[in-house]
């Protein structure tokens, strides 16, 4: 058996994390594995084991022949058995399969709007979902939905896991005073809502003025991150709230973190919701996608950011450090127990030696 774990890039995101996690963790259990990006590498490179075969491909545009060509011939050569397609990289996966078909495919759907999935557009992946041997999904709803309007029949949902164990870096300090740091890990986008998270912030201000707010994901260079600036600067919060762009040093980062935060309108299963449970960090999250039943009675699950984000945070503020101490640690032993690699590999093993058997 051999297992390749295909995805776009290794910029710093949920999927990409995923990829790679996957990568290393089959590789430990003694499959051979592989891991190719599509388009391009990235800051998640450095996280790829050694003994994970790497391919950069470097496609560009939808349409690379010539990239299609070499990724063919390498699979071939590798005698690769099973894609492991994350996401947008499923394309090229079913390609593969059209080109040589005794591959088998297992889709790992993360797609991040599964709180708006009426309004996905599905009319590609109909068409290609009969290539499609399994679909992975993170959350119940993605599982639903592949298997009810893709018609997959062998749909499973997997909960995510993450891994810091490698990340041994420490290159990035958080600015404000230690022990009154809020962390929210999240690329720049829409959905991640850090505006309204800014606003919410903004509110406790006046009696927590030590208090600060971290704001650590790829920016896109877009209207997005321009109005997101903006409310910074709105609110006067230019010396409470820091943009630290996409980091490798997450583990750093949290060490010095006090609360986590994630105020989005839509997630799958947020890795960083993981990493802030193996952090044990207290949490406080939207209910969205599957965050609250990671989090259970072990964090923070609110409704709506604007009526009661800032009300939960000023409760975290008023706690002394050990109650937070107390609800990292409830968090952090129920990530590793439900949320685990152990957890994970014990679920997908099973789902590739069946393919092949």
């Amino acid at each position: 058996m051999k297992v390749l774990q295909l995805i776009d890039t290794l910029d710093a995101g949920g999927a990409e994390r995923m990829a790679v996690n996957i990568a290393n963790a089959v590789n430990e259990e003694g499959v051979t594995s592989y891991l190719c990006a599509t388009r391009r590498g990235g800051t998640l490179e450095r996280e790829l084991s050694s003994q994970v075969s790497f391919l950069m491909l470097g496609k560009k545009g939808k349409l690379d022949l010539v990239a299609f060509r070499r990724f063919f011939k390498w699979v071939k050569k590798e005698q690769i058995t099973i894609i492991h397609a994350h996401s947008t990289s499923l394309m090229l996966a079913v390609l593969a399969k059209i080109n040589k078909r005794n591959i088998k495919i297992v889709w790992h759907d993360h797609y991040g709007m599964s709180d708006a999935l009426e309004e996905r557009d599905s009319k590609l992946l109909k068409i290609v979902a009969r290539y499609i041997d399994v679909t992975i999904a993170v959350n119940e709803k993605l599982t639903t939905w592949s298997r009810e309007i893709l018609g997959v029949k062998q749909t499973y949902f997997l909960e995510n896991f993450a891994s810091l164990s490698g990340d041994a870096l420490k290159v990035t300090t958080l600015k404000g005073v230690e022990g009154k740091r809020v962390i929210c890990l999240a690329n720049l986008r829409p959905q991640k809502n850090h505006i309204e998270l800014i606003e919410a912030f903004s509110k406790t201000q006046d009696n927590f003025q030590e208090w600060t707010l971290h704001l650590v994901g790829k920016s896109f260079e877009d209207d997005y991150s321009s109005e997101l600036t903006t409310a910074i600067e709105i609110h006067n919060l230019s010396e409470k709230v820091f943009l630290y762009g996409s980091c490798n040093d997450i583990a750093h980062i949290l060490e010095q973190s006090t609360i986590g935060v994630l105020a989005s309108i839509s997630e799958g299963l947020p890795v960083s919701l993981l990493e802030y449970g193996n952090s044990s960090l207290p949490v406080i999250v939207t209910s969205v996608g599957q965050c609250a039943a990671v989090v259970g009675n072990d964090g923070i699950v609110i409704n709506n950011v604007r009526e009661e984000l800032s009300k939960e945070l000023v409760k975290l503020f008023h706690c002394d450090q050990k109650e937070r101490d107390q609800m990292g640690l409830r968090f952090r032993e129920s990530v590793l127990k439900n949320y685990s690699k152990k957890a994970f590999m014990d679920k997908v093993l099973p789902i590739y030696k069946g393919l092949i058997s």
